[in-house]
């Protein structure tokens, strides 16, 4: 990030994730998770010399893959890969640990901009968009690690999210292993 003053500086990011759902799965159904990559912007406010407040505007990838037994099979599995692609804006707090560590936690507000769906053994994408809640909230914890290469800051940082909302419009008894 470059300084624009002393207290404030902005800056780029990318972030690799790997995500995944959980819940009440059909039997014989496991969710895995999906990498990504995404990226945004980083704008910070050093309110002392311990605490950065932290506003990162941010494109992220999420998702998982559904796989689950064939009913009149004994031994095929089939998968789906759901993705979604999220809007995300999380406001975090960095305190600094010491000169090189900080641990961080916050909350991000994630809007949905498109979910699709696609059957590994069926070619084709659907949008399953009306399926899925526009907006979500997760909460985040992490710690990251920064380096002074003058006139930037290089961080790399670990972070975990959790989501506090179910994401789904979808009621479990409308949920159905999808047909041969």
């Amino acid at each position: 990030s470059v300084k624009l003053e002393a207290q404030f500086s902005v800056g780029l990011l990318g972030n690799l994730s790997s995500s995944s759902l959980s819940g009440n799965a059909p039997p014989s159904t496991e969710y895995t998770s999906l990498i990504g990559l995404g990226g945004g912007l980083m704008i910070d406010y050093k309110a002392t010399d311990e605490v950065t407040i932290s506003i990162q505007p941010m494109f992220i990838p999420k998702g998982t893959t559904v796989s689950y037994d064939l009913p009149s099979y004994e031994e095929q599995r089939d998968s789906a890969n759901i993705r979604f692609n999220y809007y995300t804006l999380p406001i975090m707090v960095k305190v600094v640990a010491s000169k090189v560590v900080y641990v961080t936690g916050g909350f991000e507000l994630d809007f949905l901009q498109n979910a699709k769906s696609e059957l590994i053994n069926i070619d084709g994408e659907n949008d399953i968009s009306d399926m899925i809640k526009s907006f979500d909230v997760s909460v985040n914890f992490g710690v990251g690690f920064t380096f002074d290469v003058s006139p930037i800051n290089l961080f790399f940082e670990i972070r975990f999210s959790q989501g506090l909302m179910n994401v789904s419009e979808i009621s479990s008894d409308e949920f159905a292993i999808p047909p041969e």
